[in-house]
């Protein structure tokens, strides 16, 4: 994997999640292994996505008020899946309960062969 890439996926989801949750939100960046897949996530307990929302939130220019105003946002959630599905993994949103986002990317694990 691109290690730097990586990061500019996990950076720009905690960005969104300072940017679009109240000051007083907290935001969890948690890891496990499952099976052969790491499996990352960034979860927050700001207001949330709409169901309407949610399928169309990785889609470039798209916000949920249809406006282009926030394309930074939707440019960055369209790069992290491009990035993540460049990868092999996939990325996905649900709901944190009681309230707020999480946003969750696999990356497979396989096992690297040094040559020297």
């Amino acid at each position: 994997m691109d290690a730097t890439l990586i990061v500019q996926v996990i950076h720009n989801l905690v960005d969104n999640a300072i940017k679009y949750t109240p000051n007083s939100s907290n935001i969890t960046i948690s890891s496990k292994r499952v099976n052969r897949q790491a499996v990352i996530s960034v979860a927050d307990n700001g207001i949330g996505i709409s169901d309407e929302n949610k399928s169309r939130v990785f889609d470039m220019f798209y916000s949920g008020s249809n406006k282009v105003s926030d394309s930074h946002r939707s440019l960055g959630l369209a790069l992290c899946k491009s990035i993540i599905n460049s990868h092999g993994g996939i990325i996905t949103i649900s709901d944190n309960q009681p309230q707020g986002s999480v946003f969750t990317f696999t990356l497979p694990i396989e096992e690297v062969q040094l040559h020297q």
